[in-house]
Parts: structure tokens; C-alpha cells; sequence
């Protein structure tokens, strides 16, 4: 018959190893994404179609978003009676993002000058129909260049909009966000900081989205493995924890903080390396 005083030593004992295993960093969930064919520009449809296509592999490539499969995205369009050319409107664009449930969707142009192709894209996010971003490459070596134009062009994408996250504590002129070197966070980078504001609904009341704006900018200053720390580099409102950050698309005017230079030269560099180094208890 077995001792019943072992089981709660067991236990314990299973607790602790537990308590110091090492924390597992898990990855940020990837955002949907789905990419209509682009429109040509004094350039065949195909050309179109053929940027298209890569795109969307070098995005998926990326490892920051879960692509909507081509085929899937034309068989909507086709059940739904929607243009097969125009794609570049973007109620329309939103829509088609609405019925294939997905956070973001991607529109653009590819045109040709001479032998210069000029690729023109812009990302809307489906929820608020906002445009989160507008990026543009040029592929000046012909049809040959364009898979390396491409695949950059993916990797700022994925840079600029691929990463998102919250601020976590508030505290003087700085922010903690729960962002680190895990998800790609550099030393120095500018975020922006985003409020999300009145809820939308659509005329049956369903929640369809939420409006948005850009209240401020940080800049980071340290970086921890799964957190980091940032000055703010300007705000038109206080910054509160649960605002939302992602990096910097475009420049802005805020209002610059006056600096609390005696309270920052009262704390020693040790305990402000200290303070940091280990992810803040709430």
C-alpha cells in the first residue's frame, strides 16, 4: 500500500521544477492577410498578376502573416459578383476583407516606364477600413530584378506592419510595451501610438470595427527579450497603458515633453539598468 505522505512531497516537488523551467517564449500570433491582384499600369494584366503572385509568396515568407490562398480569394470575388478589375477601391477592397475574415487586406498597382517597374501598394485594415499603411518599390532591371525588388519589398511590409503590441506601464517620460528582441524590436526605432476610439457597427448592430488614431511617438531605449523600454518623443494626448503601438509609417508633429532633467540625474545608472533587466510584476 502506498505511503499518502509521498503525494504531497510529489507535488511540491513537481511545482518547483516547474517554477524554474525556463520561461518559453511563445510567437505573436500572425496577422490574415489577403492580397488582391493588383491593377496593371501600361503593363499586361499578366505582369500584373505575376507581382501578385510573388508578393504573396514573399509575404507568407515573411513569417509574419497567414495568407489567404489566391484561388480561395478569386472564388469569392467570382460567387460574389464583384468587378474583376477596379481592385484598387477600397470599400470595395474592405468588403472582400469582411467576407474572407481576415485582419488586413492589400491592394495595389504595378506600372511600367520604360524598363523601370514601379509597384505601388497600400494595406487597409479591414475592421477600421483606415489605410495602416502605403509602401512603393521600384525594380529598375526589368522583368529579371523583380523577384529581389519583391522579396525587400516583403520584408519591409512585414517590418512595418507585422508588428503590434500594447504598453504595458506607464512611467514619467517613458513606456514599457510588450514587445522585445523576440519579435524583432531594434534600439532606437520609433513607434507609433495608436488609441483605438468609438466602436462601429453596422446597420443590423454588429461590431465591425473601431476607430483609430495616432496620439504620440516613442523611441526605443532599451530592449529586453520579451519587453522594451521607450522614450516619449512626443503626444497629443496623456499615454495610458493598453494603447497600442506599431512602428512608424510616417512623420507627424507632436507635442515634445519637457524633459525632467533633476529627477533623471537623481537616479544612479546602476538602478535604472536594474530597474529594467527583468519584465515589470502588474
Amino acid at each position: 500500500m502506498k505511503d499518502k505522505r509521498f503525494v504531497p512531497r510529489a507535488i511540491w516537488i513537481f511545482t518547483l521544477m516547474l517554477i524554474l523551467m525556463p520561461v518559453m517564449v511563445f510567437p505573436r500570433e500572425k496577422i490574415a492577410l489577403a492580397v488582391l491582384d493588383f491593377d496593371a499600369k501600361n503593363t499586361d494584366q499578366a505582369n500584373a498578376e505575376f507581382v501578385t503572385d510573388l508578393l504573396q509568396t514573399e509575404l507568407f515568407n515573411t513569417g509574419s502573416f497567414k495568407v489567404v490562398e489566391r484561388q480561395k480569394v478569386k472564388k469569392l470575388i467570382e460567387e460574389q459578383h464583384f468587378q474583376s478589375s477596379g481592385m484598387t477601391d477600397m470599400d470595395q477592397a474592405v468588403e472582400i476583407g469582411r467576407l474572407l475574415n481576415v485582419q488586413k487586406i492589400m491592394i495595389g498597382t504595378v506600372t511600367l516606364l520604360g524598363s523601370t517597374y514601379i509597384i505601388n501598394t497600400r494595406i487597409l485594415d479591414v475592421q477600421s477600413a483606415a489605410v495602416v499603411l502605403a509602401e512603393a518599390a521600384e525594380c529598375r532591371g526589368g522583368e529579371e530584378e523583380l523577384p529581389t525588388t519583391i522579396a525587400q519589398l516583403a520584408t519591409t511590409i512585414s517590418y512595418k506592419v507585422g508588428l503590434e503590441g500594447s504598453i504595458i506601464r506607464v512611467s514619467l517620460n517613458e513606456i514599457f510595451m510588450d514587445l522585445g528582441s523576440v519579435d524583432g524590436v531594434k534600439l532606437g526605432q520609433k513607434f507609433d501610438v495608436i488609441r483605438s476610439g468609438e466602436v462601429i457597427t453596422d446597420l443590423e448592430g454588429r461590431v465591425i470595427g473601431a476607430t483609430q488614431e495616432n496620439i504620440g511617438e516613442v523611441i526605443v531605449s532599451k530592449v529586453q527579450d520579451r519587453f522594451s523600454v521607450a522614450s516619449v518623443a512626443g503626444k497629443k494626448v496623456e499615454l495610458r497603458k493598453g494603447d497600442l503601438v506599431r512602428p512608424s509609417t510616417e512623420d507627424e508633429e507632436y507635442e515634445i515633453p519637457e524633459e525632467p532633467v533633476k529627477k533623471k540625474q537623481a537616479v544612479k545608472k546602476e538602478d535604472k539598468e536594474e530597474s529594467t533587466d527583468v519584465p515589470p510584476i502588474f
